[in-house]
């Protein structure tokens, strides 16, 4: 007896790989997968119950092979398909391509903002012939005020004069500059960075090209106070004469009187310290610079005033653009984003949130950071903002409407004090002229709105100096009798009133003081609530 291991199994069907099965129907002989033969019987019972043979799901036109007619047919409408397909493509790369050069030509590339692109692109940097011209001019200065040389840390006065931008550190990095009269009287200028020795080419990378400044350098360990003392002691000649020359002719100081040193105001302590006990003797004196110095930076060249000029009109730009953009719902973060991207496409350099963006009585508070609070009806929008252009900074504000709210009162009350800002600002543009006291610009200003019964309500000063720093002399306050205005100042105008726990207004332009009274450098005024 055979064991079980060795019984043939019976030849079953796989139904899960076998067509289906159908009582009476002979059609398995047609299968492709046995066309020949029945299925094989079961126990003994042939062809599954009743004889049952299997039949094909397959439909007939599937299990035949395609004539070459219908092969042809079949191509020749995938070739159709394609072409179709790539026609679409070639249209759609054409119409972006005509939609490209519409939008050039007309000046519009899509977005808010993209009218702003390129606004200041004509106007050019300090050039390296400027900064030389910045040294000759502090050189005169210090002749005149008969000082030996002048000494500054990294800084706004640093980068006026050397164009060097450098961070502040526990390691003196210094600017040097010396002057002195030549046997022609002619003043003749040695400028000098004082520097590490491990920084001396970082430094000099600072550098414009061409620049005549020297750089000397300090190891660590050693003092870069006493690098700063031998540099003094030595002595210098200008191009027609040697040191000892010039040492017997005319540049000697007058019997007991001391060689000034002067520091820059801004020095920080220890620095101006190290450098006192360094240089200071019997015959030479470290003293803070005279204002006088200071003052080089508030006179604005021809090429400053351009600049300030673009950047200030951008900037009124970029506020009407976004304003534009406002509608009730919005947070100040939304419109600080707006701001930002207005700004990146007119192309200035700006820090993003760097505006103060104020609705309602968020604005009462005149510096105020906002509370992320959301526009509502009858909400006035303050916007204080500024960008950067070739290292000069604007500063301008706008208080305008987006939507009034449903109170006649409150609406007809902000209306109110929007005029009589806008008032005060026109009568202290109407009081700049060259010689006026800061003072008495501020008091025009002051005048209208206290007349008006607001007059506590004006909280802080009217303007400052505008320039390479936000705020700089001269500045427009009530207590300065002391400061007049000169040909080539620029500053802000800024008068403003505020109701703190409702509501503040201001208004802020950019000015510049002129032979024959001023000229607005951020462009036209705003004319109304609405109209910023």
């Amino acid at each position: 007896m055979s064991s079980p291991a060795n019984v043939p199994l019976p030849s079953t069907p796989d139904l899960e790989r076998q067509p289906l099965l159908a009582s009476g129907n002979s059609g398995f002989q047609n299968s492709p997968l046995n066309p020949n033969s029945t299925l094989p019987s079961t126990n003994g019972i042939g062809g599954g119950v009743g004889g049952a043979q299997a039949r094909s799901h397959i439909p007939e036109a599937l299990r035949r092979r395609p004539s070459a007619h219908e092969q042809l047919q079949r191509h020749d409408a995938i070739r159709k398909c394609w072409r179709v397909g790539i026609a679409g493509i070639i249209l759609a790369l054409l119409g972006f391509v005509l939609m490209t050069i519409f939008e050039l030509i007309s000046g519009h590339t899509g977005g808010p903002y993209k009218h702003l692109q390129g606004s200041c692109d004509h106007i050019p940097p300090i050039s390296p012939i400027e900064f030389e011209e910045r040294q000759a001019n502090l050189s005169r200065l210090l002749v005149d005020l008969r000082a030996d040389a002048y000494i500054a840390e990294p800084g706004t006065d640093m980068r006026y004069f050397s164009n060097i931008r450098w961070s502040l550190s526990e390691r003196p990095f210094l600017l040097v500059v010396q002057a002195k009269r030549d046997k022609t009287d002619q003043v003749l200028t040695k400028t000098t960075i004082v520097a590490p020795a491990f920084e001396a080419s970082r430094a000099r990378q600072g550098l414009v090209p061409g620049s005549p400044i020297v750089i000397k350098t300090w190891e660590e360990g050693e003092s870069a106070y006493k690098v700063v003392r031998e540099l003094l002691d030595t002595p210098w000649a200008g191009p027609d004469e040697d040191s000892e020359e010039q040492e017997a002719k005319g540049n000697k100081k007058p019997r007991n009187e001391y060689k000034q040193i002067y520091v820059d105001a801004d020095m920080r302590q220890f620095v101006s310290s190290g450098l006192t006990n360094a240089l200071e003797s019997s015959t030479r004196k470290v003293m803070i610079a005279h204002r006088a110095i200071k003052e080089l930076r508030s006179i604005k060249s021809s090429h400053e005033i351009d600049i300030l000029r673009c950047v200030s009109t951008t900037t009124v730009n970029v506020i009407r653009a976004v304003k534009g953009q406002l509608h009730v719902g919005l947070l100040e973060s939304e419109v600080q984003d707006m701001m930002t991207e207005a700004y990146r496409d007119a192309g200035l350099e700006y820090e993003a949130g760097g505006s103060l963006v104020l609705f309602g009585k968020d604005a009462a508070l005149p510096h105020g950071s906002g509370n992320d609070t959301r526009l509502e009806r009858g909400m006035m929008v303050l916007i204080d903002t500024g960008a950067r252009l070739h290292g000069y900074i604007s500063d301008i504000t706008r208080t305008f409407w987006v939507a009034r709210g449903g109170s006649k009162e409150m609406n007809d009350e902000l209306d109110k004090v929007w005029g009589i800002v806008k008032q005060a600002q026109n009568a202290s543009l109407h009081a700049i002229q060259s010689g006026a006291a800061c003072s008495s610009i501020d008091k025009a200003a002051r005048r209208v709105i206290t007349d008006q019964g607001y007059g506590s309500r004006f909280t802080h000063r009217l303007g400052h100096g505008l320039g390479m720093d936000g705020h700089e002399e001269p500045y427009l306050n009530i207590g300065n009798t002391d400061t007049a205005i000169q040909v080539g100042n620029v500053f802000t105008n800024e008068p403003g009133i505020y109701v703190e726990g409702q509501y503040g207004i201001r208004l802020e332009d950019v000015v510049l003081v002129t032979e024959n009274g001023y000229e607005i450098l951020s462009g036209d005024l705003a004319t109304s609530p609405t109209e910023p």
